[in-house]
């Protein structure tokens, strides 16, 4: 559970839009649908250098060497999706999200507050639709020949403490109408959640993590996320647990505790954490079946 090293990646993560409601209209067929999902984009991962970090279901975690590589394998994946006859005679529909900065290799995958970003920017998008951060756009010297970029403006998205101007990559042989994109800009209340639970990152000094079997995991300025899906920073494999549970952000004050929304809670010394609770040394956090201590001496 140590670093290994740093780099600067451009990440892509996808899902099928919809998937348990198509897993049950199809039943046995669902494992048609996932075998063609999964051949399609993995030639489109591999035709482009890129590198499967995770797949969970119908889910993809996929990293590249470069922002160029990463838009063509998303543009081929949507092209080639959009062209299979799939079981059941309905199209199936995938999310793309695209970022690039610094990640952490950890524990076998990548890490780090750009990774959780690129996951909440493939939360925004619909079915069929690539949608890409700024740094994205901004990495490209001029626009490709044949592809458009769309402003789609600011979002605030779900855990991450500043807004994301966000943009649509769209080129022939995809679709070209989508509704309004997934974030916490279609709530004003969502939207004052966000500004009242998480902060930028800070300089603070390192914290930890103790768990009962004695393992340790450090939390340094940029916090960390705790949840059951393999883009947390850490993963926990429990029914209790949500697929993004609870985040420990660094503040000017210290580290603060947020759930974000989780359907079973957390609790910090047996109380349950309703809006940003502040940790200090000895702090007993539970998160599902597992609990751990918040150390940070002095």
């Amino acid at each position: 559970m140590s670093e290994l090293s740093q780099q600067r990646l451009a990440m892509l993560f996808s899902d099928i839009e919809g998937s348990t409601l198509v897993a049950n209209r199809l039943g046995d067929q669902w494992k048609d649908v996932l075998r063609l999902h999964r051949e399609t984009c993995r030639r489109a991962w591999a035709a482009h250098q890129g590198h499967e970090v995770d797949t969970a279901g119908d889910g993809f975690f996929v990293v590249f060497g470069s922002v160029e590589d990463a838009v063509a394998a998303a543009l081929q994946a949507q092209r080639e999706l959009a062209a299979v006859d799939w079981p059941g005679g309905q199209p199936i529909r995938s999310r793309m999200g695209l970022h690039i900065g610094m990640v952490s290799s950890y524990d076998g995958s990548y890490v780090g507050y750009d990774v959780h970003r690129a996951a909440r920017i493939m939360g925004t998008a619909n079915g069929g639709q690539v949608v890409a951060s700024q740094a994205v756009i901004a990495s490209f010297p001029r626009k490709p020949d044949g592809i458009e970029f769309t402003d789609l403006g600011r979002h605030p998205l779900k855990d991450l403490a500043e807004e994301e101007r966000l943009f649509q990559i769209h080129a022939e042989g995809m679709l070209s109408s989508f509704p309004r994109i997934k974030s916490l800009g279609t709530s004003g209340a969502a939207a004052a959640v966000i500004a009242r639970t998480l902060y930028r990152p800070a300089a603070v000094s390192n914290a930890e993590l103790i768990m009962d079997d004695g393992r340790s995991l450090t939390v340094n300025e940029h916090g960390l996320r705790i949840g059951r899906m393999p883009d947390n920073d850490l993963v926990l494999t429990d029914t209790l647990v949500s697929r993004h549970h609870c985040a420990i952000t660094g503040t000017p004050a210290g580290f603060v505790l947020t759930d974000l929304q989780s359907t079973h809670g957390t609790t910090v010394n047996g109380e349950e954490v309703t809006m940003a609770r502040p940790l200090v040394d000895g702090d007993e956090v539970v998160v599902g079946a597992t609990s751990f201590r918040f150390t940070q001496p002095g």
